[in-house]
């Protein structure tokens, strides 16, 4: 896995990574518009209704830290994950 470059955080790069550190991920459309991720099989976390692919991205990315703490991904992303109120 190559170093995060913080101008090239998309969703391309973080679903890439996850599928290098082996955890199951997706996004896709959801009909009414904006999309949904899965995190896992069985999944372990779902986020509904982002307005871009890239906000599901971003909140799969700290989900995927939260839930794989061990894993390469989060070694790499943990920097830059958000920490919720």
């Amino acid at each position: 896995m190559s170093t995060p470059d913080h101008d090239c955080l998309d969703a391309e790069t973080i679903l890439n990574d996850l599928c290098a550190s082996k955890i199951n991920a997706s996004i896709s459309r959801i009909g009414g518009g904006g999309f949904h991720f899965v995190l896992g099989d069985p999944p372990q976390a779902e986020g509904w209704a982002f307005s871009t692919i890239g906000a599901a991205a971003i909140s799969l990315r700290d989900e995927a830290c939260a839930y794989y703490p061990d894993s390469d991904f989060a070694r790499k992303y943990g920097g830059f994950v958000y920490n919720h109120p």
